[in-house]
């Protein structure tokens, strides 16, 4: 399963804190070593529009194992120096992580399965706000029909406040798929299947939409182009309304898992999430240059009737 709490991860070719030969990416390097990047598990970034304030999802046990705990922290940047991360407010207690700041920074989604009326729940996609001095409030749940009785993953929005997430839910076309539902009016609309351009009878999961929302990277596991079957970061692009066919990001994929994509919002710099080792006990975060990837595979990119 895509989801960070399912499956061994691998990363390999790997010196220092940057990748070398293999046809990888020669700038990948490690964020954050030993403060945000840590020998416990990290993964799923997302960053202030000023790249001052991270949240991440953290947890102390074992990458892979079923029963993992994850919270969401916090760090700032202070003179170029990353503060030690401290978890946020409102998590620590329930298994939260997948954190998503919106554009403005005022609101804060993220996946959690706390209970909703006292009533123990699939992971659902929920949301915190600020107040007016800047803290955060009382998270609340996304009401039916964005959460199911299945499982949310990686809730998204773009320039305009629509949510793009992915689901286990009945009715897709494979194990997980990509869906958006628009907000129109302050209110998000029941949310639609992305389809089969993007969705394939494997599994979509994790994702990242840019501002204008044509642009979309996610992880896919279990496709013929896979580099490993734990699951691929894929990258497609909206030409007429219409998705091009997901390529395959070899320069960052290897033989374990790559997910959890965070674009920042100058398109400059992509960041991820990987694994170590084939043993897969933790994971961290990483960060490459964007640009040149983007145009290379938007040159190159397809449509269904090209």
């Amino acid at each position: 399963m895509g989801n960070s709490k399912f499956g061994i991860r691998m990363l390999y070719c790997f010196v220092g804190f940057v990748w070398l030969g293999c046809g990888k990416q020669k700038d990948i390097i490690k964020f954050e070593p030993d403060n945000i990047s840590t020998p416990a598990v990290e993964y799923s970034c997302t960053f202030t529009a000023d790249g001052n304030e991270l949240y991440f999802a953290r947890s102390n046990q074992e990458w892979g194992s079923g029963d993992m705990k994850s919270a969401i922290y916090r760090s700032v940047k202070n003179n170029d120096q990353w503060s030690t991360p401290e978890i946020v407010p409102f998590s620590g207690i329930y298994d939260d992580s997948d954190p998503h700041l919106s554009r403005d920074g005022k609101t804060l989604f993220f996946i959690s399965n706390r209970p909703v009326s006292y009533t123990s729940t699939s992971a659902d996609i929920w949301m915190v706000t600020k107040d007016k001095n800047g803290q955060w409030k009382e998270p609340t749940v996304l009401s039916y029909p964005i959460n199911s009785e299945n499982t949310e993953y990686s809730p998204r929005t773009d320039g305009d406040g629509n949510l793009y997430f992915a689901s286990d839910r009945l009715g897709g076309y494979g194990q997980g798929d990509l869906y958006v539902s628009e907000l129109k009016y302050g209110e998000f609309g029941p949310p639609v299947n992305m389809g089969n351009t993007l969705n394939s009878p494997k599994g979509e999961w994790n994702l990242e939409i840019n501002s204008a929302g044509d642009l979309i990277i996610f992880e896919a596991s279990q496709r013929e182009a896979n580099v490993s079957p734990y699951g691929d970061l894929y990258i497609s692009f909206r030409e007429e309304n219409e998705w091009t066919l997901p390529q395959n990001i070899k320069e960052l994929n290897t033989s374990g898992s790559d997910l959890y994509p965070y674009l920042t919002q100058d398109g400059k710099q992509l960041y991820y999430t990987s694994s170590d080792s084939l043993p897969g006990k933790s994971t961290n975060i990483y960060v490459t240059k964007f640009r040149g990837l983007s145009r290379k595979y938007q040159q190159q990119a397809k449509t269904l009737l090209q």
